[in-house]
């Protein structure tokens, strides 16, 4: 290598590090095409690439890229090379919601971390950082906030004198979002202020984004009104799909928080253009498919604030497509958080229109999930929420009898503080599953309830519907009827009507068949 090549490989990695990714991305394409570089050199570059392509958020791309430098870094012998494609292997599978293989990656790379450290002599803080904080993000997922943010400190604090300005925003920002999580919007606005500060272009609208929920979970609607403007400043330079996104998005959440009703209709506009926007490329679970499914959220929202003014029913049924495309996307990347909190949803929407048999369905269905997904927290959280319906079966009774008005309903189900929930969980996108993910195909025998593959005892239907071992369980105590067919699960138990059920209603949950 020249020396001339030698300093545009210490430029890319300089303007890398300064997040100026596509300037030094361009610097990488051309250097990998001279003809004089050795093998070493050459491997350099596509190292660069590969932190370009997580950078870039393009998580699909790097750990395809990167499963071809893991093998040529091996032959090599180099440690610290293997080391730094095993954490960009892991950063992007936790990305993407991978968390078990994500675990596996990270806990080879701190094994190696340990046994480099041991012996060498140069600065290892920078990827100390880089992996510490990606345990971090793993206890993010895992709903872990606590131990997520004390490992986030720590990542910080190795990096406060890098130059790598992804590694020093990255840390900081992620320290806002848990303290947000946790209440404490003081210390989240500081952080987030802090990493906006050091202006790493790449994830500037994202920062942005997150100081913009910071102040209106805090109130301080003026100030979010001025990040939005920095928002809104991006976009104009650059209308890339994810900034489009991004800047819709909070302008939507912005015109929500206004008492004005032309402003909500305005919110309510917007957030329907991201989520019936079929053009999100790079994979549902990056950022586009994030705004995608707050949006989701957010509409509901505005939709059950006009239901408690109008009293309009029909509002719920307009609710319900918006439902259902909630459970698609659980379905289709198998975050089983999602699916439990819109089963909880789907509950107390039931209980809006009176269908008892309906709430208690569907709580069943999210207990389910929560049991078999080890959802703890959420499990016990459904489990409240099952046995105060019980406590109060009789008073929705009374209430359905008295025509009650639709905002009394929605207080008593406790609608607000579902959404508001389902809002505010970071975990609620990618939940961790502590078993091998469920590929469903036809071949795959998947439980009509829990959504989870059956294993050992399977029930199945005279009409084909299968239950896993517990679910069928569950619903012997909980009716002893199949959800599709109505027929006796246990022909040797009574059918178990509800209170007020008439004779020869309908089945209203209707799951598929496998």
């Amino acid at each position: 290598m020249s020396r001339s090549e030698i300093q545009e490989l210490t430029q890319a990695k300089q303007l890398m590090e300064e997040g100026r990714i596509e300037e030094a991305h361009q610097i990488v394409l051309g250097l990998e095409n001279k003809e004089n570089l050795t093998a070493k050199e050459l491997f350099s570059c596509k190292l660069l690439k590969a932190n370009f392509l997580y950078k870039s958020r393009k998580y699909s791309e790097a750990i395809i890229y990167t499963d071809q430098l893991l093998q040529e870094s091996q032959k090599q012998g180099d440690l610290l090379i293997f080391l730094d494609i095993l954490m960009i292997q892991s950063l992007s599978h936790t990305m993407l919601g991978n968390v078990s293989k994500s675990e596996d990656l990270i806990k080879k790379a701190d094994d190696l971390f340990k046994k480099i450290k041991g012996t060498s002599i140069i600065d290892l803080r920078e990827r100390e950082s880089f992996l510490v904080r990606i345990k971090a993000n793993i206890c993010t997922w895992k709903g872990e906030i606590h131990r997520s943010l004390e490992l986030n400190k720590e990542a910080f604090e190795l990096a406060e004198d890098s130059k790598d300005r992804e590694l020093t925003s990255a840390s900081l920002i992620n320290i806002a979002e848990k303290y947000q999580f946790l209440g404490d919007y003081d210390n989240a606005k500081l952080y987030a202020e802090r990493a906006i500060e050091i202006q790493y272009q790449p994830w500037l609208i994202y920062m942005l984004g997150s100081m913009i929920d910071i102040l209106l979970d805090k109130g301080d609607i003026e100030e979010a009104n001025h990040y939005f403007q920095q928002v809104s400043e991006i976009r104009e330079k650059d209308k890339s799909k994810i900034n489009d996104i991004f800047y819709r998005y909070y302008k939507a959440l912005l015109l929500k928080t206004s008492l004005r009703s032309k402003n909500r209709v305005k919110s309510e506009k917007l957030l329907k253009q991201i989520i019936d926007d079929e053009d999100v490329s790079g994979g549902i679970k990056s950022f586009e498919a994030q705004g995608r499914i707050f949006a989701i959220i957010n509409l509901c929202d505005l939709l059950l604030i006009e239901l408690r003014i109008t009293n309009y029913p029909e509002i719920i049924d307009e609710i319900q497509p918006y439902i259902q495309k909630l459970l698609d996307f659980a379905e289709q990347q198998q975050s089983y958080w999602i699916l439990c909190e819109t089963h909880l949803l789907q509950a107390k929407l039931s209980l809006l229109t009176f269908d008892i048999k309906k709430a208690k369905r569907f709580l069943t269905q999210a207990q389910q999930i929560a049991e078999r997904f080890a959802f703890t927290q959420l499990s016990t959280k459904i489990a409240e929420e099952n046995n105060d319906l019980l406590k109060r079966e009789d008073l929705w009774e009374k209430l359905k009898r008295e025509g009650a008005p639709m905002a009394d309903r929605v207080e008593l189900a406790r609608l607000d503080e579902q959404i508001e929930g389902m809002v505010r969980n970071p975990t609620i996108l990618t939940a961790y599953v502590r078993e091998e993910k469920v590929a469903i195909s036809r071949e795959t025998k998947i439980c009509l309830v829990c959504r989870g593959k059956v294993l050992g005892f399977t029930y199945i239907c005279e009409c084909g519907a299968i239950y896993c071992e517990n679910c069928a369980k569950a619903l012997i105590n909980l009716e002893n009827i199949c959800w599709v067919c109505d027929i006796p699960i246990d022909s040797l138990k009574p059918v178990k009507p509800y209170k007020g059920e008439v004779e020869g209603e309908n089945v209203i949950i209707k799951g598929k068949k496998e």
